[in-house]
């Protein structure tokens, strides 16, 4: 997120509901993006896709929406935009650099 110009907020913001990722913000429109990041292993040598981002299901998806307005009601967030984008990574097996990245804003 940063590399893309994002301001990093928050990491792992715990909140009464539940737990926000990475809570980032857009210098350029002041929007707070609640980030989802999923990331998942694919095993040496093997060539198959892995979606990490397959995961957000509709529960997740009103757990993140729930997490976002409650974000909204804090002081520091009141009266700004909030979109929730969502981060997959793929590691290879053994490697702690992730070998896919992939950035879907407005996911949710």
């Amino acid at each position: 997120m940063r590399k893309a110009g994002y301001r990093i907020v928050a990491r792992n913001l715990r909140l009464t509901i539940g737990e926000i990722d990475l809570v980032c913000q857009d210098p350029k429109t002041d929007t707070v993006i609640v980030v989802e990041v999923k990331a998942r292993l694919r095993k040496s040598g093997d060539t198959r896709r892995v979606d990490p981002e397959a995961n957000i299901t509709s529960a997740k998806k009103n757990k993140l929406r729930t997490l976002a307005k409650t974000l909204a009601k804090q002081d520091q967030y009141r009266d700004r935009p909030i979109r929730i984008d969502v981060i997959a990574v793929v590691f290879e097996e053994g490697s702690r650099k992730p070998i896919e990245l992939r950035h879907y804003e407005s996911a949710v």
